[in-house]
C-alpha cells in the first residue's frame, strides 16, 4: 500500500511540475540555470592617466570568477578568481599581465593575496541554501511518512 501511495504522489508531483513549467514558459518566466561570470571590484585605483581607458573612464581592480548558479544562487565555483582590470561604467574587463599587475599592486600598496578571495556568499552561500532546501524536502517526506504509519497503526487496532 505504501509503495502505491508513493508512486501516486510522485506521479501527481510530476504532472504538477510539468504543468507549472509549461505555464511558466508561456508566461516568459524562466529560472536561470548554468554558469555565470562574476566581476567584483576589490580595490579602487587612483583616477590617473595610467589607469584611463580609451573612452576616458577609469579602471579598478576586480576579481573575475565563474560559478554554476541556480536562480542566481551560486552553487559551486567552476573557475577560481583572478585579478583583472574592470571599468564599471563601460562594463568591460581587461586582462592584466602578471608583471604589470605586480607593479600596480606595489605602486598602490595592495596585497594581491588578500584581494583575490571570494566572498562567503560565493564560496559557501549557495551550498548552504541548497542544503537547507534538501533538508526541508527530506524532513517533509519523512514526517509525512511517519504520520501515514501512525494512521495505519490506529486503523489496524
Amino acid at each position: 500500500m505504501k509503495p502505491l501511495k508513493f508512486l501516486c504522489a510522485l506521479a501527481v508531483l510530476f504532472a504538477v511540475s510539468a504543468s507549472v513549467s509549461t505555464v511558466a514558459a508561456r508566461a516568459g518566466v524562466r529560472i536561470p540555470i548554468g554558469e555565470r561570470e562574476y566581476a567584483t571590484i576589490v580595490a579602487e585605483l587612483p583616477d590617473t592617466e595610467e589607469y584611463m581607458t580609451d573612452n576616458g573612464n577609469y579602471i579598478d581592480l576586480a576579481t573575475l570568477h565563474t560559478a554554476y548558479t541556480i536562480a542566481y544562487v551560486p552553487v559551486y565555483v567552476t573557475e577560481e578568481p583572478r585579478l583583472i582590470g574592470y571599468c564599471e561604467k563601460e562594463d568591460v574587463c581587461y586582462e592584466i599581465a602578471d608583471e604589470y599587475l605586480a607593479e600596480m599592486l606595489a605602486a598602490n600598496e595592495l596585497d594581491g593575496e588578500k584581494l583575490n578571495k571570494l566572498t562567503f556568499w560565493h564560496r559557501y552561500g549557495g551550498k548552504l541554501v541548497l542544503a537547507v532546501v534538501l533538508a526541508l524536502a527530506a524532513f517533509g517526506y519523512f514526517v509525512g511518512r511517519s504520520d501515514d504509519e501512525k494512521e495505519e497503526q490506529t486503523a489496524q487496532e
